[in-house]
């Protein structure tokens, strides 16, 4: 009914009022409750803009839907959770200062590539120098003498990985064949480049890997030698390239024939596209400000039956593989309070027609995820028919169109 005091309550989700109104404009102290600013159950606009500074004022008009008429006190919700109930631990996550992850730690892994490959890049990236504390890390003491080419001098980081006539050769193998110049570089300056380079779309994976399978062979290598079996640098480059040719395979698996060598793949990567066919009526993808899963979800759905009822579509299938929007879509559990607006202009919506909301896997509807992931790496994007859709959305669409099976894994952690 409007009963939170107007100034001192967060009942815009900005703050109180009190605060974020300037000195110089002033408070009205005549306004005591949020009733006080509507009429005939709408917003007052008159009054609200004679009260508050026109930022404010227009973000109340456009974001805040008016009180209502029933004469029910206000409720309190805890904003930091979704049901809106206080939870310490929320509390504590909300006051605590957490670092951001590194960028470097989010780029090490690649989908499809082996994990043992990754987690040893992982400690080669944070290793600093001296060596024998890496060397620890990973289960090897610190040798008398150099293993990756076997000489007298004591290994080192730059060295092992880098520095050595061997390992000089590989990544001037790899890189220079991508347009990466070697010289003067770091270890990793060299894997930060190879991260970070220009390439088309379906190359940045296998740019994004190269270093983890590099290093890791040298790393291979540096054991056989130590142990009495010689390892040779095309042996080296050999093996980094079946690890890449591997990769490619996983990802594309509509490539017939994926090359092994180097600069042969580059090629065909930068010139594969797909003969594809299909139709979509429409498909979008929109980042939103940084929220739940639910509220993302919730916020989706209307949307989407926005677009069917303005298409007069009758018979609509909604699919969500939000378990908790399904429930609530079906009367089992009652709406969090952050998305409580969504789900009211959703039953408005499906007032008329027929319309069926089932709960579907993210594996059953593979498209939605890559749209909602394209817009998060890419920017937003809106597809009206098959051919607008990149790459992975046509052939995700195809898929489908054959009846593909979809796997759902789950690892038994027993």
């Amino acid at each position: 009914m409007g009963s939170s005091l107007f100034w001192y309550e967060n009942w815009t989700g900005l703050g109180a009022l009190y605060f974020l109104v300037p000195q110089d404009f002033g408070i009205d102290e005549n306004v005591q409750n949020v009733h006080d600013v509507t009429l005939d159950g709408e917003w007052d606009v008159d009054r609200i803009f004679e009260v508050l500074p026109e930022e404010l004022a227009v973000h109340i008009l456009e974001k805040i839907k008016p009180p209502s008429t029933m004469r029910v006190l206000d409720r309190p919700f805890w904003m930091m959770e979704t049901t809106g109930y206080f939870r310490v631990k929320s509390a504590w996550e909300y006051t605590r200062r957490r670092d951001e992850p590194r960028k470097a730690y989010t780029m090490i892994w690649v989908k499809g590539m082996p994990f043992k490959t990754a987690f040893f890049m992982w400690k080669v990236w944070k290793a600093k120098l001296p060596l024998d504390d890496f060397l620890k890390r990973v289960g090897y003491c610190m040798p008398s003498k150099c293993w990756c080419c076997v000489q007298p001098d004591e290994e080192s980081l730059q060295h092992l990985f880098f520095r050595s006539e061997t390992t000089k050769t590989i990544w001037k193998y790899f890189l220079s064949r991508a347009g990466i110049d070697v010289e003067g570089l770091t270890l990793h300056q060299a894997i930060t480049k190879c991260w970070t380079a220009k390439v088309c779309l379906r190359l940045k994976p296998v740019m994004q890997a190269l270093p983890s399978c590099v290093v890791w062979e040298l790393w291979k290598r540096r054991n056989s030698m130590k142990y009495g079996e010689g390892v040779t640098t095309s042996r080296v480059i050999y093996q980094v390239s079946s690890h890449l040719q591997a990769l490619v395979k996983v990802r594309k698996p509509g490539m017939d024939v994926v090359p092994h060598k180097w600069q042969d793949l580059l090629a065909r990567m930068e010139n594969f596209t797909h003969k594809l066919k299909g139709d979509i009526v429409k498909s979008v993808g929109k980042e939103i400000e940084e929220t739940t899963n639910t509220v993302a979800e919730a916020k989706a759905m209307v949307e989407a039956l926005r677009f069917c009822r303005f298409q007069h579509y009758s018979h609509v299938w909604l699919q969500t593989d939000s378990m908790v929007l399904k429930k609530i879509m079906d009367g089992i559990w009652k709406p969090p309070w952050i998305i409580s607006e969504q789900i009211e202009e959703m039953m408005q919506l499906m007032n008329e027609g027929n319309y069926t909301v089932t709960h579907i896997h993210r594996e059953g509807n593979k498209l939605a995820d890559h749209l909602a992931n394209y817009a998060l790496d890419h920017g937003e994007i809106e597809c009206q028919h098959f051919w607008h859709l990149d790459e992975k959305g046509r052939r995700l669409v195809n898929e489908d169109k054959m009846q593909c099976p979809s796997l759902r894994v789950k690892v038994d952690r027993r």
